[in-house]
């Protein structure tokens, strides 16, 4: 196929083209009849077959065009055809004698694609990136424009220039460009700068008046590129002259200058970060923004900064839907400045975090709203409030781990997270209420489906009945929404997973729902042992069931006497596979009984750990797989409430009441009080149970905790009931993993440490790929030192993300991923921390890795550095012989701290502040104190210490 005679037209046919392998039928309304010549040399072209589509033209006859069309096919096939219509356009009939709807051509018109082309704007486009943009601007306002001599013109002025340096640079790209201007010191470009300056005038659109401001070459360019990417990605109009006028530039401009400047954040971003600063200092003045200005762009510092206070102000106003537009635009956008500042990315984060929960609250701000019954009440709570709760748990402890001095904006900060948990705490009390409204019209005691007491009977023995092997953990204040998580966890392939709730017993202590979980109830009826008020657990018939061993020997009875195997689940995840395998072969039964989320809840570090408890119970799951078990049960005696700041109200005399809920042997009609009669609950004991109607404790003599549970409210009592199966048993693969790890710096006191694990070879066979490839979870603990906690504060990797006290990664991967932590704890000394697998069934433990990490309090005092000689008479600038570092010092020896924006506006210029940055090493030996380059909040700062 032979190409058209000019670079014009040729770019016009691939428009054409590209048009037409996508719409297949094009009509091409030619209304100035510019075009004729064009068409006309493609028809003969179709003839010689050196143009792949047939092309139909209208010249006088619409008969003969008619006719044409019909050996060109149905216009409902929609053959690949260009017809060319001159003299026409879409206007209505009734505007215009040339409009193609009063012509025969109007079926065809209705099918096919509508195809016009400006001639101006196509000369404009042609010859974009070739020539300047004033030339093009002054050629296409002249008149008599037309294609041929428009082909002529950008022909001759794209002739190649004589001198060499001058060829070369007018043919370079524009990455090509930026490279040379961005690479190359500044001196070696003075040569050939204006043929430079005339290709960044063609490339980028970068003009006269702009240098008049920004003098060197460089700096200029760069600058530009920021500039027009700010402007175009801002969501009004720019206020100021000089940037206004760039939102005049062409779109192919537009699309050159956002890429270079995307490629320089991300090939050099050091240099980029010290332009970015100086062209700030100049910008922002010029351009007051609010959030809702901002694109979802950061070109600069100012826009990060302000896009994180507006979403936190939308957060402390309750627009939580706008704080997760924000937060999502900053996610999907990778902010280069976030990126670089480790507290600002945990903020970002838990505004996110805070921004779901506050969402989720919106989304089911009255769940039992109408409720009509205990069933619909709990299906409600599991379908919509139980995610807000689960939203909620997972903000706390989030925060437990990322809260800190050093995020920025910590007082807004504060007042907005304060703001949301009095918003939970107001939806929780509303939910509250609407539960006690239905208990008090309908009962408290829900159908025998959804009862606790009859959970084993239901869910238990009849697995057991099946021949199966059958695990059934019973967990301590595993609450319904954890459960959601564990069943995530736990879906992979070759598993059924099925999670139900059920309302667990009144009142929702450890004493009432764990011995209700064994089979007690005898004809619905349960026997309370009460003493003073209190619950110590249930009669049996003569046998009393008020502790593990007890219950475990209630069940045996109901499983044709065999008594159950009874372990904890430490004992599970910490016994070697071969001897688990041996006591889980002798039982058809196996009770695993753990109290850990409930004594974590009550002393007070629940949420830091509520996550790493899961991941055992995961990691107990699997073990008791490879033993053998094909059936599990997990389920709970109670759930809890997690809150702060609860006010806690007296109820008669003190010693009278537990923290939920009140013991009386009378009815009791108190306001914003639920009598509740034990008989009424299938109860073989007199009096009554008192619950206060919202989530406020009782006084018992102690300051509220966070962590609470005894009452009647939806998160104290709905319970999970995760059923688990798997009819193949578990294989182990023999896949053993390697930690590798290795040290990073730390940053303002946050310990950094590189990870990265490997599936190892055993007995010469390679590693399955589908084991290798699942994620395997990695703890992080400090070995022997229980006073002494690790907190993840963040994990950079592929495929990573941070758990409560570890990570979980993909193994097999090269790449590094980096965790960043703290340790807890009044310790003043060089501690090893423990890199250790949570082993699953595909993955074989390997020996924990220690690495010592330095942990040092801030009240630990450095020894005096020894002293070195004071600057001269003539300050830092005459004894060092560089006035620049001079002044950089005798501020840094006045004031103390020099930030990179402070540098730019000390030394005056951009460069002079990169050239102090490069220089700034050679420096540190000739002065009387120290200096070092922190990265903070705000960007890299110079500290003396």
């Amino acid at each position: 196929m032979t190409s058209p005679s000019g670079p014009v037209s040729a770019f016009l046919e691939q428009r054409l083209l590209s048009t037409l392998n996508d719409k297949k039928l094009v009509l091409w309304l030619d209304a100035e009849g510019a075009y004729t010549g064009f068409v006309d040399e493609l028809r003969k072209r179709t003839q010689a077959k050196q143009f792949p589509v047939p092309v139909l033209a209208f010249r006088g006859s619409f008969l003969e065009l008619m006719l044409a069309l019909e050996h060109e096919g149905s216009t409902i096939d929609k053959p690949l055809l260009l017809v060319h219509l001159p003299g026409y356009n879409t206007l209505p009939a009734n505007h215009s004698p040339a409009s193609v709807r009063s012509t025969p051509l109007l079926e065809l018109h209705e099918s096919a694609h509508p195809f016009q082309q400006n001639l101006a704007s196509l000369v404009s486009q042609a010859a974009n990136g070739r020539l300047p943009l004033p030339d093009i601007e002054a050629y296409v306002a002249s008149p008599g424009l037309s294609l041929a001599d428009a082909d002529a013109w950008l022909a001759r002025a794209g002739a190649v220039p004589a001198d060499t340096h001058t060829e070369w640079i007018s043919r370079l790209t524009a990455p090509e460009l930026l490279n040379q201007l961005t690479g190359t010191e500044a001196s070696r470009l003075e040569d050939v700068a204006p043929a430079l300056r005339a290709r960044g005038e063609t490339l980028f659109g970068t003009d006269a008046r702009w240098f008049e401001s920004l003098p060197e070459l460089t700096e200029a360019v760069v600058a530009w590129l920021l500039c027009v990417e700010f402007v175009h990605d801002l969501r009004r109009l720019p206020r100021h002259p000089e940037l206004a006028r760039l939102k005049a530039l062409p779109e192919k401009t537009v699309q050159r200058c956002q890429q270079e400047a995307a490629r320089l954040r991300q090939q050099q971003p050091e240099r980029y970060r010290t332009w970015a600063l100086g062209v700030e200092l100049w910008l922002r003045d010029k351009e007051d923004t609010e959030p809702t200005d901002l694109g979802r762009i950061d070109t600069f510092q100012f826009e990060a900064v302000t896009i994180f206070r507006g979403a936190v102000q939308a957060l402390a106003g309750g627009d939580y839907a706008q704080a997760l537009t924000w937060v999502e635009a900053h996610e999907a956008s990778q902010g280069f400045w976030v990126q670089q500042e480790k507290p600002r990315q945990w903020a970002w984060t838990l505004v996110g975090d805070a921004a779901r929960l506050g969402v989720a609250l919106t989304r089911a701000a009255r769940p039992l709203d109408r409720v009509t019954g205990l069933e619909e009440a709990v299906q409600r709570y599991a379908e919509a409030a139980a995610p807000v709760d689960s939203a909620h748990r997972f903000f706390e402890q989030r925060h437990a781990s990322l809260y800190g001095p050093l995020l920025p904006e910590i007082t807004a900060l504060d007042l907005a997270f304060d703001k949301l948990r009095l918003a939970w705490s107001a939806w929780a009390d509303q939910l509250a209420r609407d539960f006690a409204r239905v208990c008090r019209e309908h009962g408290a005691l829900p159908p025998p489906e959804l009862q606790q007491r009859k959970l084993f009977e239901q869910a238990v023995l009849p697995l057991v009945g099946g021949g199966d092997k059958v695990a059934l953990f019973v967990l301590d204040a595993l609450r319904y929404e954890m459960a959601l998580e564990l069943r995530d966890a736990l879906q992979t392939s070759g598993v059924q997973v099925d999670l139900r709730a059920r309302l667990a017993e009144l009142p929702t202590v450890t004493a009432v729902g764990m011995n209700a979980l064994a089979p007690v109830e005898r004809n619905g009826r349960l026997h309370p042992i009460l003493k003073d008020g209190r619950f110590g657990g249930f009669r049996s018939g003569e046998a009393s069931v008020t502790r593990p061993e007890e219950r475990v020997k209630a069940m045996g009875a109901r499983t044709a006497g065999r008594l159950p195997l009874q372990l904890s689940l430490e004992a599970v995840s910490g016994e070697a596979p071969a001897r688990l395998k041996n006591r889980v072969a002798q039982a058809q039964l196996v009770v695993v009984h753990s109290t850990a989320l409930d004594e974590a809840g009550e002393s007070g570090f629940g949420v830091r750990v509520f996550g790493d408890i899961l991941r055992t119970i995961v990691a107990a799951k699997h073990q008791l797989e490879l033993a053998g078990v094909q059936q599990f049960v997990f389920t709970s005696d109670h759930g809890f409430l997690l809150q702060r700041g609860v006010r806690a109200y007296g109820f008669d005399a003190r010693g009278k009441a537990d923290r939920r809920y009140a013991y009386s042997e009378t009815e009791r009609a108190d306001a914003g009080h639920l009598s509740v009669p034990l008989a009424s609950l299938g109860y073989e004991a007199p009096g009554f149970l008192v619950f206060r109607e919202d989530t406020a404790e009782y006084d018992v003599g102690r300051t509220p905790g966070s962590f609470t549970h005894g009452g009647n409210s939806l998160q104290e009592r709905v319970i999970p009931v995760l059923h688990v199966s798997r009819r193949r048993a578990a294989a182990e693969t023999g896949v053993r993993f390697v930690i590798d790890c290795e040290p990073a710096s730390p940053i303002q006191g946050i310990q950094r440490l590189r990870v990265r694990v490997s599936p190892a070879r055993e007995s010469g066979q390679a590693p399955l790929d589908f084991a290798s490839s699942q994620p395997v979870d990695v703890l992080m603990r400090v070995p022997g030192r229980a006073d002494v906690q690790v907190v993840v504060k963040d994990v950079a990797g592929p495929d990573a993300s941070a758990q409560a006290a570890g990570l979980r990664l993909r193994p097999g991967t090269s790449d590094w991923t980096e965790v960043s932590f703290v340790l807890e704890g009044a310790v003043d000394e060089r501690l090893p921390v423990e890199l250790a697998l949570v082993s699953d069934a595909t993955v074989k433990a390997a020996p924990a890795v220690a690495y010592p990490v330095a942990y040092v309090p801030k009240t630990r005092k450095e020894p005096e550095p020894p002293a070195r000689a004071p600057a001269g008479p003539g300050g830092w600038g005459e004894k060092l012989g560089d006035p620049d570092a001079g002044r950089v010092f005798d501020h840094l020896q006045q004031f103390g701290s020099l930030n990179e924006a402070e540098l730019v506006q000390l030394l005056g210029h951009p460069r002079k502040a990169r050239a102090f940055a490069a220089r700034f090493d050679t420096f540190l030996d000739k002065l009387s104190f120290d200096v070092q380059v922190v990265a903070t909040v705000d960007g890299k700062r110079y500290q003396r210490l």
